[in-house]
């Protein structure tokens, strides 16, 4: 059974596939006649992303407006008092300025019965606007994508990389501007919490290492690789990081 009270527009933040599979979850107590059993034709059809209930938006890189006319269709329609249908917009910390303003007005006053679930890695990358319509939920889990988890490994060390096998790995690597990111912030809070750590330990040496570290990534994350650079722009980090 659908809940009585349901926020019109609820922002998650954290990794990608934690929170996709958060959402599979929390639409299956929203729609299972079983509170979410996970096993039944409705939790099985979320779980597939094919419900009737559910509209999933997974832009391939950035969002266009194209993306969101899906919504704006939907919405012309009304729903009987007991319908209710959810809009999941995963990255939507990929939204651009134009998206993000479109979508405005459907967030704060949307058509009874439909509410927005926006996912997102990063929560700076939102504009204002958005998360001050949005109820804002954290998942603290910061996943690595298994591909990346090499990557993660050694620009996560303590220890100056090896350039070879650093090399190795990057050339080797498939990253994508998108992932790059991810693999930033997931490196940025590790080392977060290291300089937290050091700092309570009296540890000088271990907080002068989180330090550099923390201030190259941060310098990344301000400009991150262009479409294709991916590779080049983690050479260029290994590169800082090593000096």
């Amino acid at each position: 059974m659908i809940s009585a009270i349901i926020p019109p527009a609820q922002l998650w933040i954290g990794s990608h596939d934690a929170l996709v599979g958060e959402a599979e979850q929390y639409l299956q107590t929203q729609f299972c006649p079983h509170g979410g059993c996970g096993t039944c034709t409705t939790c099985m059809q979320i779980r597939q992303q094919q419900h009737h209930g559910v509209i999933w938006i997974a832009p391939e890189k950035g969002y266009t407006l194209e993306d969101l006319e899906v919504i704006f269709e939907t919405l012309s329609f009304s729903l009987n008092q007991d319908q209710h249908v959810f809009f999941v917009l995963q990255k939507a910390d990929y939204l651009t300025t134009a998206c993000a303003n479109s979508l405005l007005k459907s967030l704060e006053e949307p058509t009874t019965g439909y509410h927005f679930i926006l996912l997102a890695s990063r929560l700076d990358a939102l504009l204002p606007t958005i998360k001050s319509r949005c109820i804002i939920k954290t998942f603290s889990s910061q996943s690595v994508d298994p591909q990346h988890e090499q990557l993660y490994a050694l620009l996560s060390s303590h220890n100056s990389p090896d350039p070879a096998v650093f090399l190795k790995a990057i050339d080797s690597s498939k990253i994508n501007e998108r992932e790059s990111t991810e693999l930033l912030d997931a490196l940025l809070s590790y080392w977060i919490k290291i300089y937290s750590q050091s700092i309570a330990k009296g540890d000088a040496r271990a907080e002068r290492t989180a330090l550099a570290r923390l201030n190259v990534l941060k310098a990344a994350l301000s400009e991150p690789p262009m479409p294709g650079s991916s590779k080049l722009f983690w050479k260029n980090v290994f590169m800082q990081i090593a000096e």
